[in-house]
């Protein structure tokens, strides 16, 4: 791998977590598919990587014609041959593992194509576009830091290239850089008035937007929702026992995932809950679902009184969440101990159950009439049901 691919691999790995960040995949005939590929859910992004450094040919116009062919074109040609393959198959095989990874269901399947170009010359334009076989996202190595830095979970980021490419093939973009066309679609949602489809913008888009007190806020807002990461690399890291029963892995990678779909509004709302439940050691508490979300979570306190029977009333209290919600589908549970020496751990639980029936409704009942879970709730403005 070269320093500009472990460049971009280790910035996806922060960014979308290292799950579901997969450098150089096998493809076909045991060669290199692309630099990295993500698959999480129905998502796949096809990056290519290259760095290449322009030639010293006395015409301008000669050595950036050159370095678009062999930075950019060569790239495109890459994540098209990439692309078909993967439309070919059902798994992936990882460069040096004994295993594959499943992709989504190819009638499910949302790809994404990014082209990365290391080396340009500041004043070098990147074209970003159709090149006869799907839209291709063109980026260079500021832009790439930005991007993935802004919008660093894999819904943010991926509903960004939607929404770019829609505006893109609908309008003449005319801004110099792509983080200024980034500090217009976070600034405006790209929702303004617009005169013959062409959009103009001036230079230093992004460092005036990163002074604006809507950014400085949004910063200072976000750092609740860093929970969410940290606890989701934590089970990886430090709950290995999780993982010596199948339906075990299957159940926490099931979790993390919905988890991981969350955009960084909803954690910034999860990671409130958390804040202040810890704060205020509220003993449990379940969250209305938010918009039309299928899932929910159930948030429990451990103590000393109930840390022998976490995981029992965890999954209790999931049930009966499960029976409160109709629309949620998916319960998630997340217990949280907070140690003498104020370290805080998680731990997870995980229900799916389509479909609900009176038999369910009325174990979910006599747990909270003959257990007490969740019988003395109180609603809160926040839409959320605590004990």
């Amino acid at each position: 791998m070269t320093k500009s691919e472990k460049f971009v691999s280790d910035l996806c790995s922060k960014s979308f977590l290292p799950f579901w960040s997969f450098p150089s995949p096998i493809g076909k005939k045991n060669n290199e598919l692309c630099d990295l590929l993500v698959i999480c859910d129905k998502h796949i992004i096809i990056i290519s990587v290259k760095d290449i450094e322009p030639s010293k040919h006395e015409d301008e116009t000669n050595v950036y014609t050159r370095w678009v062919k062999k930075a950019i074109h060569e790239s495109v040609s890459q994540i098209y041959g990439a692309e078909k393959y993967i439309n070919s198959v059902d798994t992936i095989q990882l460069k040096n593992a004994d295993y594959t990874v499943d992709l989504p269901p190819k009638n499910k399947r949302i790809i994404y194509r990014i082209a990365i170009a290391f080396g340009s010359k500041p004043h070098f334009p990147l074209p970003t576009g159709h090149f006869g076989k799907g839209f291709v996202n063109v980026f260079d190595e500021n832009s790439t830091m930005t991007i993935l830095k802004e919008l660093d979970t894999i819904t943010d980021f991926t509903n960004y290239l939607v929404e770019k490419q829609s505006f893109s093939e609908k309008n003449t973009i005319l801004v110099p850089f792509e983080t200024d066309f980034l500090a217009l679609y976070l600034e405006t949602g790209l929702k303004f008035e617009i005169d013959e489809n062409i959009v103009l913008g001036g230079e230093n888009l992004w460092e005036e937007y990163v002074k604006s007190e809507k950014y400085l806020k949004w910063e200072r807002e976000k750092e609740v929702s860093y929970v969410f990461d940290i606890m989701i690399q934590s089970f990886f890291l430090y709950n290995k026992d999780l993982y010596k029963t199948k339906e075990n892995r299957n159940n926490l990678e099931k979790a993390i995932r919905i988890i991981a779909l969350e955009p960084r509004i909803n954690r910034i709302k999860l990671g409130l809950a958390i804040e202040n439940a810890i704060k205020n050691n509220v003993k449990s508490r379940m969250l209305t679902p938010y918009g039309n979300a299928e899932h929910t979570y159930v948030f429990m306190r451990v103590t000393e009184n109930n840390w022998e029977s976490k995981d029992s009333e965890l999954g209790l209290r999931c049930i009966v969440a499960r029976a409160e919600f109709p629309q949620a589908k998916i319960i998630i549970g997340v217990s949280i101990y907070r140690t003498k020496e104020d370290v805080i751990s998680f731990d997870f639980h995980y229900i799916h159950i389509p479909d609900l029936d009176d038999k369910f409704i009325k174990i979910a009942n006599s747990i909270k009439s003959e257990l007490g879970l969740f019988k003395n709730v109180k609603r809160t403005h926040s839409k959320e049901i605590r004990e």
